[in-house]
């Protein structure tokens, strides 16, 4: 078991202490520097060296308790995790960020019409309706959210779209298969974001927290719009892997 040297005092006031002090050390997990087993000093010893109260250390610990990184032991203290999670691994062929087959449960948050939100808008605005969908799912992978899923649909369309459905297929699924269309032009964005109240809640993570966005624009074979869709994964669980083959044109 390593020597964990104590920490140096919070002085960055623009950023929540407990945000801080749970970055600095996650940070120090994922790198190593803080291997499992490891036992972290005592609370007061770790507030004090941080410079907070006890209440804002466990309000730290107990995020990094809940994503699988710390165990905390009544009587014995806190460790790090023996188990640590691993990352999840998406391979790009294709299409990015859209739900995929798998072992993990789709749970169904809501199904909801209403008017198009002004930044899709246009998106829809060539099929003349005033209305669209939103299905919102969080998709779980061993007991934990993996990501959290907002679908738009014509109304038109999703109306022909059962509750089985949206619990057992993915939405690629469901478009080919339950709306029989064919996918033709598609439209991606994805950057890095912070999480919102509502995507922290959804994907059990703090506030501010790293997560990736992926928005696509789905498009049929006439060039008629199908679907739009707003996924955010959790950015400590999860990763892209890219193969790049070589070309000499390069």
């Amino acid at each position: 078991m390593n020597e964990i040297q104590l920490e140096h005092p919070i002085k960055d006031h623009s950023i929540p202490f407990y945000y801080q002090i749970m970055k600095m050390l996650r940070r120090r997990i994922e790198q190593g520097e803080l291997a499992p087993g490891d036992k972290l000093p005592k609370e007061m010893d770790l507030a004090k060296s941080f410079g907070v109260s006890r209440v804002t250390l466990r309000q730290a610990l107990s995020i990094l308790e809940s994503d699988g990184l710390l165990d905390r032991e009544r009587g014995h203290g806190t460790f790090i995790s023996k188990t640590l999670p691993k990352h999840q691994k998406t391979k790009l062929t294709g299409i990015i960020g859209q739900d995929v087959p798998g072992d993990g449960e789709r749970l169904l948050l809501s199904i909801d019409e209403m008017m198009p939100p002004p930044d899709i808008e246009a998106f829809f605005s060539p099929l003349n309706q005033s209305r669209i969908t939103r299905i919102r799912r969080i998709r779980m992978e061993e007991g934990s959210p993996y990501f959290y899923t907002m679908n738009f649909l014509p109304s038109h369309l999703a109306e022909k779209v059962t509750q089985d459905d949206i619990v057992n297929r993915t939405m690629f699924d469901i478009i080919k298969h339950r709306l029989h269309l064919t996918v033709g032009k598609v439209n991606q964005t994805f950057e890095a974001r912070a999480a919102d109240n509502e995507v922290a809640g959804q994907l059990n993570i703090g506030l501010l927290d790293p997560v990736l966005y992926v928005e696509t624009f789905v498009y049929d074979t006439d060039g008629e719009p199908v679907e739009f869709s707003q996924i955010y994964y959790r950015g400590n669980q999860h990763k892209y892997s890219i193969e790049l083959l070589s070309n000499e044109e390069y």
